[in-house]
């Protein structure tokens, strides 16, 4: 299964964005007629994404589309544009399986099964209903986590970077969620996890930190809001070195010893999966 750690949002197909994406080179590019759009610009934006879905242009990069919910008018007006450049469909505010079964029938209609499907959760419903939404269909290869909208769903304090009372509830609640959602698309078999994006605009190594914390929650990649974070997430979500250099020293330990314990901590064969996971992720 491919590795796709960044998810690039392109606000409305945007074509010098979209020029730029053979430099940028995320692992996914997310072309966005949802959040942020001004509905003046949706009817355009709409023929952009037709445009670039209308063939294979970028093929180091794979080509997502989010649409408005599966609940709307707007779904079916955004499904008029896919085509068979389109690897990924990403659908917002899914709460229930109904949801993802409506948006494969679409995707089948047009001859488009070999789309995988990524439901966005963003409400508390979703995250309850998370494993019917998850095995509703074969197609659904991800799952991603909306957590300003589950803010919101939830009735949570605005944020507030000075109060830590208001940012610890927050964090606290929020990665509650995270972790529910982590061990649910796991019992589901889903390879792909989305963390939401870091909203940082300048500090990249705030990201990259960001991108951390989520690959130690299980997560497998996270939203990118800028070109410039793609980078900081493809080094956030590497192993450290010293994870590395473990899990070299474990497995040659064992390989030579068959060793049962590894500077005084017992080594079983889920510690060795562990230290076989890391070194396939730098390659090795």
């Amino acid at each position: 299964m491919a590795r796709l750690v960044s998810w690039l949002f392109v606000p409305g197909a945007n074509e010098r964005f979209l020029a730029k994406l053979p430099s940028i080179r995320p692992d996914v590019a997310v072309l966005d007629l949802e959040d942020g759009l001004d509905p003046k610009e949706l009817l355009p934006a709409r023929e952009r994404v037709a445009d670039a879905l209308r063939e294979v242009r970028y093929p180091a990069v794979r080509l997502a589309l989010r649409t408005h919910p599966v609940t709307t008018p707007g779904f079916l007006k955004d499904a008029a544009t896919l085509g068979p450049a389109l690897a990924v469909l990403i659908l917002p505010k899914v709460s229930s399986n109904t949801e993802v079964l409506e948006a494969a029938s679409v995707l089948g209609d047009l001859g488009l099964s070999n789309v995988k499907i990524v439901p966005l959760i963003e409400s508390a419903e979703g995250v309850r209903n998370a494993f019917k939404i998850l095995s509703a269909h074969p197609a659904v290869e991800g799952v991603a986590l909306g957590t300003e909208d589950l803010a919101a769903d939830l009735g949570l304090p605005f944020h507030v970077n000075d109060d830590p009372f208001i940012e610890e509830g927050r964090k606290e609640l929020l990665n509650a969620a995270r972790s529910q959602l982590i061990i649910t698309a796991t019992a589901a078999g889903i390879p792909w996890r989305i963390d939401a994006p870091a909203l940082t605009l300048g500090d990249f190594a705030l990201v990259e930190r960001a991108a951390m914390k989520a690959r130690a929650r299980g997560f497998t990649g996270m939203f990118a809001v800028h070109p410039a974070q793609v980078a900081a997430l493809a080094r956030g979500f590497l192993p450290t070195p010293s994870e590395i250099d473990r899990a070299r020293d474990v497995l040659a330990a064992s390989d030579r010893e068959g060793a049962r314990s590894h500077q005084g901590r017992m080594v079983d064969e889920a510690v060795l999966r562990q230290a076989r996971r890391t070194l396939e992720a730098v390659g090795e």
